[in-house]
């Protein structure tokens, strides 16, 4: 059963790996997966685990929160400090989309027009209950117009590595042309986490501010009820990032979840909303299917030691030494990568891209090659190889060698064949003069 069991996780593991510029190990789940789009990543090693359409554009929804607290965060010197207020244009447009124009509510935080409140509290209203409001605040206040702070979302989402995204607003209301990928949303909210005070923000359950000049006390509760103890969604791991809904994006979520000391970063965009019914289905699927997808990858994947420092390797044909004629060769230092639990080190080959031969004097630690990391047939990495000892070389070889160079070299081919040819040339020209006197004769004077 146990070589079943590894036979199966090897070809899971060598089905799915590919190289994107770095090694990267793609499994495949043991389950369906309905979400339309994931991309599941490993933060410690850089190992992308699973995706799923990555690359396709879908509607993100509420997800383009995670955009809008990025540039706040980056174009906000002092979150404290720095006063936003809630304009009368924003609460206009609010009102004529869910009641004009018939969109329905639509996620708010409780902001009145008028109100004033520091960049940091509005970051949490964005974050948490996901209030659109407070994210068309934050525009206006950052880009002077919603299309302004649009194009300031797109071209920094472009500097990250998002190319296609194309933001048409600050909080993902729908349009038709307000698009990302999964792909691009790894990459904003990877960069997200990295910047002071988001993922403080984002792992909050429950934020309370107040008063301002226009109420006592506020109240925000975080859509995120995976991070909620009393929901049936629970999960202890994973901590933010951002939920987002619509009926053309379907269930959304971007979390991060660390757990036996990995961290993994996934994002699950069109989860099931609606069912065949035309009802809201009575689960919330994206969290559904994060649970999923984290218990899977947590209880498949290990960091494995699959060479250790100092493992000898075969060795190398070892010149101009008395003493030896092969020198011993080492892996320079451990490799270690993410591998499903049931891969061995010992099913891991290494090919090894050496010189014929070495000469000597050799000093333990030179670098002398490398070894390519091949499991069943793909390459997962590669090691140095260094001297594993130190070989003085013997004088007498090194002199016959470096003779024997001279002899060979090209400079000295020239030399003696240029001085074969001045020879060969004073010959003939010998020959050629002798020839002259005898041709001529020798002929006496007359006396007079």
């Amino acid at each position: 059963m146990k070589k079943v069991s590894f036979f199966l996780a090897l070809l899971i593991f060598c089905s799915f790996f590919i190289v994107t510029g770095q090694a990267a190990v793609i499994g495949e789940p043991d389950f369906a997966v309905s979400a339309e789009g994931v991309y599941l990543y490993n933060l410690d090693t850089d190992t992308l685990i699973y995706e799923k359409n990555s690359e396709k554009s879908m509607y993100p929804a509420s997800l383009t929160k995670i955009m809008t607290c990025i540039l706040a965060l980056e174009n906000v010197d002092d979150l404290d400090e720095e006063m936003v207020t809630y304009s009368n244009a924003v609460q206009d447009y609010l009102y004529r989309y869910q009641y004009v124009e018939g969109n329905g509510e639509v996620s708010k935080g409780g902001l009145m027009a008028g109100e004033e409140l520091p960049m940091r509290q509005l970051l949490y209203a964005l974050m948490l209950p996901s209030a659109n409001e407070a994210a068309m605040i934050i525009a206006e206040h950052l880009g002077g117009s919603q299309g302004d702070f649009a194009d300031m979302m797109n071209a920094r989402a472009k500097e990250l590595g998002a190319t296609g995204t194309n933001f048409v607003n600050s909080n993902g209301l729908f349009d038709a042309s307000h698009v990302t990928t999964p792909k691009d949303m790894f990459l904003l909210t990877r960069h997200a986490m990295e910047l002071p005070g988001f993922m403080d923000i984002v792992s909050t359950t429950k934020h309370t501010y107040g008063p301002t000049n226009l109420h006592t006390e506020l109240v925000w509760n975080t859509t995120n009820h995976m991070m909620l103890e009393s929901s049936k969604y629970y999960y202890p791991a994973l901590k933010g990032v951002k939920t987002g809904t619509l009926p053309d994006s379907g269930r959304c979520f971007v979390s991060t979840a660390t757990r036996d000391g990995f961290t993994y970063l996934l994002v699950v965009m069109n989860a099931p909303y609606i069912g065949e019914d035309g009802k809201v289905l009575d689960d919330q699927m994206a969290f559904v299917e994060t649970k999923q997808l984290y218990d899977w990858v947590f209880d498949t994947f290990r960091r494995k030691a699959l060479v250790e420092k100092g493992k000898l390797v075969p060795e190398v044909p070892l010149r101009l030494s008395l003493d030896k004629d092969f020198l011993q060769v080492m892996v320079a230092e451990r490799f270690t990568a993410l591998v499903p639990k049931d891969i061995e080190p010992s099913s891991v080959t290494l090919k090894y891209n050496i010189p014929e031969s070495v000469d000597a004097p050799v000093k333990k630690f030179d670098h002398i090659g490398t070894a390519t990391l091949v499991l069943a047939g793909e390459e997962i990495g590669e090691v140095e190889l260094l001297a594993a000892e130190s070989v003085p070389a013997s004088k007498l070889l090194v002199i016959l060698e470096k003779i024997k160079s001279v002899l060979s070299s090209f400079w000295f081919k020239f030399a003696v064949i240029f001085v074969i040819l001045l020879i060969l040339f004073y010959l003939i020209m010998t020959i050629l003069h002798n020839r002259g006197k005898k041709s001529g004769g020798y002929r006496p004077r007359r006396r007079l």
